[in-house]
């Protein structure tokens, strides 16, 4: 499905988010970094690269590697990163997000954009990716959610289940897009996501809500082995 939509994965992200993406992109970059120098930083799920290319334009020091399962999209991604990113700054990889070719705490930062979603089951997801963050480090992620107030909810219901599904299905001419509004109905709240990520190696779990609740950036910081030095 994700190799079928590449060509024009940018384009609907633009169209049926109505051009917020890039903001809430920027806002994960925001709040990524906390003062690090430095960093090592796992993009995951990073798709046509744009959330990494954003992370590098908030810490020109940042080295990234930007890890996607589907090999169209990090072929855009590549020709994204040589237009708009610093030579060697970022590394883009195909891998597998349940089994990363990666030692035990690897990474400073992980960062992901709408692609826990997808990942299957989440539980295996969170604890490779508990596993690749060094101890103390952090994991950002930034997904979909249903708002919670019954006004606005009814609203972006009928946006997400009726129109958006509409439009991204005749830009492309497929299901995937009724895929996105079904994936979303059935993804933990961020409540729940943050319990999740208690459950599985990570602490200080907190989650803060974008668009009126129908966008979260969740943060979290790997949780410190018993033996492991402060």
């Amino acid at each position: 499905m994700f190799t079928s939509v590449a060509p024009r994965y940018d384009l609907l992200n633009r169209v049926l988010s109505l051009n917020l993406d890039h903001r809430w992109r920027r806002t994960v970059a925001r709040m990524a970094f906390n003062g690090l120098r430095r960093p090592l930083v796992l993009d995951l799920c990073t798709g046509t690269g744009d959330l990494a290319v954003e992370l590098v334009g908030h810490c020109f020091d940042a080295r990234i590697v930007a890890v996607d399962f589907v090999a169209p999209m990090l072929e855009r991604a590549r020709a994204k990163i040589r237009r708009t990113a610093a030579p060697g700054a970022i590394l883009p990889l195909c891998g597998d997000a349940l089994s990363l070719p990666f030692r035990d705490g690897s990474f400073d930062l992980l960062t992901v954009a709408f692609g826990l979603r997808n990942l299957s089951p989440i539980e295996g997801a969170l604890d490779e990716a508990a596993r690749v963050i060094r101890p103390g480090g952090r994991l950002v992620a930034l997904e979909f959610a249903l708002p919670e107030q019954r006004f606005w909810r009814s609203l972006y219901g009928f946006y997400f289940f009726r129109i958006l599904p509409r439009i991204g299905n005749w830009i492309v001419g497929m299901g995937a897009y009724s895929y996105l509004a079904k994936s979303v109905a059935l993804f933990p709240t961020p409540r729940q996501l943050s319990e999740l990520l208690e459950k599985h190696g990570f602490v200080e779990a907190q989650w803060r809500p974008l668009a009126g609740g129908a966008v979260a950036v969740h943060g979290a910081r790997r949780a410190w082995e018993p033996n492991a030095e402060r």
